[in-house]
């Protein structure tokens, strides 16, 4: 990036990284948080050390002075659009680290799933013989990564809609879009405004570029939008499509590369398990890796905590942590990969999401509330 002087908003994961990667290459930074607490107190010496202006406890920074701002997954959207109005450029921690990456970008995106199947791709990648990294919203920023010096055949990143409103330059070589549900709608402000930011994951690809996309989304127009090769994954894909199929216990592939069917057991994963397999092997497939090599994913799948996680049993009762349900599309999935007759501990806040969809499948499977 230009050295300009930056204003960075927030000071988590993601802002630290990116404060520090912008120090680095000798950009003014100014850095704020509307929280002050210990850890941010910690991260303000650091930084204040490396020539950065910090201020905690900051609530409303839009009067500051700046010449481009670089903003923290779920900073207020308001805070964003004042910047903008104000002909500011505004970006993400992903943009300004992916405009050092060399390595061919795999980009996921989706409501849920996004962090099984980044990880899936990455271990695949890894069992192949190849050098993958996996990085973004889910852990490592890619500025982390960046200044680490190391070498990588492919980075694979989880990307929020967060991340995609602020990108410019983001390119990835392969992009995936695996679900869409009702989310973050109090941070976007309608449905409408959810699904643009989706998009946005394709809008610097070009043929070169495969966007792979999940059949149920062949509803939204707008996510077809692209200069890329057009990809599908799902059960009972349209034969018409390019992508991957599975019928019943049959693996098919049609599209770049050899047609291929194989046989692949699917009765012991969750229903949204095969799902988040299939656009995982696609990738793979995509990337030109072997067949037999791809579809051994299907063998053991990966299971992150907090996803499904049985934790125990005590006296005969088997408890499972399904923490990271956050919104209604996460907790369907995991109703019906549980039996019927099922205890249900639920709670938390909700983001205006229409929950009659979920009342009807706890009902339907018959769930006991507490």
């Amino acid at each position: 990036m230009k050295k300009k002087k930056t204003l960075v908003i927030g000071l988590g994961i993601s802002g630290f990284a990116a404060a520090k990667f912008l120090l680095a290459r000798g950009v003014p930074v100014v850095c704020v948080d509307s929280n002050d607490n210990e850890t941010l107190r910690s991260r303000a010496r650091i930084l204040e050390e490396h020539g950065a202006q910090v201020q905690l406890g900051v609530s409303d920074p839009t009067g500051l002075s700046t010449e481009q701002v670089v903003v923290s997954p779920g900073v207020p959207s308001r805070i964003l659009k004042s910047f903008i109005d104000k002909k500011i450029p505004v970006y993400g921690e992903l943009e300004i680290g992916c405009r050092e990456v060399t390595s061919p970008i795999i980009a996921v995106t989706g409501t849920n799933g996004k962090s099984t199947v980044v990880e899936t791709i990455n271990a695949g990648l890894n069992q192949a013989g190849k050098k993958s990294f996996a990085l973004g919203n889910l852990g490592t920023p890619v500025t982390e990564w960046v200044d680490s010096k190391q070498e990588a055949d492919y980075l694979t990143l989880e990307v929020s809609s967060y991340q995609l409103e602020t990108i410019e330059k983001f390119h990835p070589s392969v992009a995936v879009v695996l679900n869409i549900a009702p989310d973050h709608l109090s941070w976007h402000g309608s449905m409408e405004s959810y699904l643009k930011a989706k998009s946005r994951i394709t809008q610097n690809q070009t043929i070169e570029d495969a966007l792979l996309l999940h059949k149920d989304l062949s509803v939204y127009p707008i996510l077809q939008k692209t200069r890329g090769r057009l990809y599908w994954f799902g059960r009972d894909l349209d034969p018409s499509r390019d992508g991957l199929s599975l019928a019943g216990d049959l693996l098919e592939w049609r599209g770049a590369g050899p047609h291929w069917k194989s046989q692949v057991k699917v009765d012991h994963l969750f229903p949204h398990e095969v799902e988040n397999l299939l656009g995982a092997v696609s990738v793979l497939l995509l990337l030109g890796i072997e067949p037999d090599q791809a579809i051994t994913l299907f063998e053991h799948p990966l299971r992150l905590p907090h996803r499904i996680e049985e934790v125990g049993v005590h006296r005969g009762v088997r408890y499972l942590n399904d923490s990271k349900s956050t919104n209604c599309h996460s907790a369907i999935a995991a109703l019906k990969a549980v039996p019927t007759d099922s205890i249900w501990l639920v709670g938390g806040q909700g983001k205006g999401e229409d929950l009659s969809e979920l009342a009807h499948i706890a009902r339907d499977h018959e769930v006991r509330l507490a």
